[in-house]
């Protein structure tokens, strides 16, 4: 057997012994680390002091104490505490245990606590608040792994729930964690909400295509197309055109030149010429 093994069973025989007793009220100590653990609501305090007063303290609802050194520190049950304390009772029924630290104790609280509750809303949230989320430890000295994964096996939910309830932790706005307490918006709701403010709007995408197309290369104007095309027509079109001009001025020539034959043998036959000698003439 490994040594780590002997140390695990070693502490869970401490945890396991344990003995129930009547402790003076006033010699019970409060400390914050167990306080805080889990709020306190009015309403549930209001009821349970109805409750103890019509039917006294239940057995197996003892309260839990951490016996460290010679101070009896409360765990877990201060809504109980201050309700039975507050019909003026001086003592109350226990159950002590001993822990090696403050962080076994918290865990049982924790555990406790969750196993009266439907672990929801701000009992979630007031319980992931208290483990450690530094990487491989939670609050289980020893046990490596994902914090989410090490936390969510202790209280008894997913490691997905544990990560967004620490999300919710961290960016909830005040209105939101007041609505959670309250109990008017569920954990898994503010999550949503927080998780659909981060998404960009239709409007942003708008304006960030926008600025792509700005910083790209323009894309080709169709009427520019158009307008190069006509020019590379017109330059095609430029040397049919003075071709077609130099035959043109050609074809005017000649005209000219024949018109002044004809001419010049009308005016020649006129003068008696013969059309021998007129044929000559034209030749030389």
């Amino acid at each position: 057997m490994k040594l780590n093994d002997i140390i695990s069973i070693v502490k869970d025989t401490t945890q396991k012994i344990s003995e129930k007793k009547i402790l003076k009220i006033k010699d019970i100590v409060l400390i914050p680390e167990f306080q805080k653990l889990l709020v306190m609501e009015e309403d549930v305090l209001e009821k349970m002091k109805q409750s103890m007063k019509e039917e006294g303290f239940k057995s197996g609802h003892e309260i839990h104490i951490w016996k460290r050194g010679k101070e009896f520190i409360l765990i877990d049950g201060h809504t109980r505490k201050c309700a039975w304390e507050s019909l003026g009772n001086k003592t109350i029924p226990c159950i002590i245990h001993n822990f090696a630290n403050i962080e076994e104790a918290k865990t049982f609280a924790i555990k406790e606590q969750i196993n009266r509750r439907n672990l929801s809303g701000q009992a979630l949230l007031d319980a992931v608040a208290n483990f450690n989320f530094e990487k491989g430890k939670g609050n289980v000295v020893g046990e490596k792994g994902k914090a989410s994964e090490i936390i969510a096996k202790q209280i008894g939910v997913s490691a997905k729930t544990v990560e967004k309830t620490r999300l919710v932790l961290k960016e909830a706005s005040p209105e939101q964690r007041e609505a959670i307490k309250k109990d008017e918006i569920s954990m898994n709701q503010v999550y949503k909400q927080i998780q659909d403010k981060k998404k960009p709007k239709p409007e942003q995408k708008a304006e960030e295509k926008a600025d792509k197309e700005t910083v790209s290369p323009a894309a080709p104007n169709p009427e520019s197309e158009a307008e190069a095309k006509a020019k590379v027509e017109e330059v095609k079109a430029k040397p049919a055109a003075k071709k077609s001009t130099a035959k043109s001025v050609s074809k005017t020539k000649t005209d000219e030149a024949f018109a002044k034959g004809v001419r010049y043998a009308i005016s020649e036959i006129r003068k008696g010429i013969s059309l021998e000698d007129l044929e000559k003439s034209l030749s030389a």
